[in-house]
């Protein structure tokens, strides 16, 4: 299982998603021009005087599946067209949190902030895409040779 090259690959599509479920992603400027870092937890802001929470769950959802689908697929290595399925559904859901990080930056800034940056983690996902593709590279590759195999019997 650890020894096929597709298992390091989902190791490591795992690691880079399961990192920003611990690493801030951006930063938003507030009015009050103070920097808070944007997580999956959020942050609090202060509105009008009181304390308000900009929540992200739905983030948190996603990149926890993400990495929970990337480690069930580890374990589907005698499975193979499964596994690529599974694979495909991963990069859909990488590709969706790419889309949400990006949605709440905007969202932060427009409703408690000036401006916004991005901090180095938001390519996170982008890597974790990389190799999942090259997982289902090789986990297509395997499947070829072990269908060529059976040919020859």
């Amino acid at each position: 299982m650890i020894q096929r090259i597709q298992s390091l690959y989902l190791i490591l599509a795992m690691a880079c998603m399961g990192l920003l479920l611990f690493l801030p992603f951006g930063e938003i400027i507030t009015k009050s021009y103070e920097t808070v870092e944007l997580g999956i937890k959020g942050f609090e802001y202060q509105n009008d005087g009181k304390t308000e929470i900009f929540n992200v769950l739905p983030l948190t959802i996603m990149l926890s599946l993400s990495v929970l689908v990337t480690f069930v697929s580890i374990f589907l290595f005698k499975k193979r067209m499964i596994q690529i399925r599974f694979n495909v559904f991963n990069l859909i859901i990488q590709i969706g949190s790419i889309g949400l990080m990006f949605f709440y930056l905007f969202q932060a800034s427009s409703v408690a902030g000036e401006s916004w940056s991005t901090k180095i983690w938001i390519i996170m996902p982008l890597i974790a895409m990389i190799f999942t593709y090259l997982a289902i590279r090789a986990i297509g590759k395997d499947e070829a040779l072990v269908r060529s195999i059976s040919r020859m019997r």
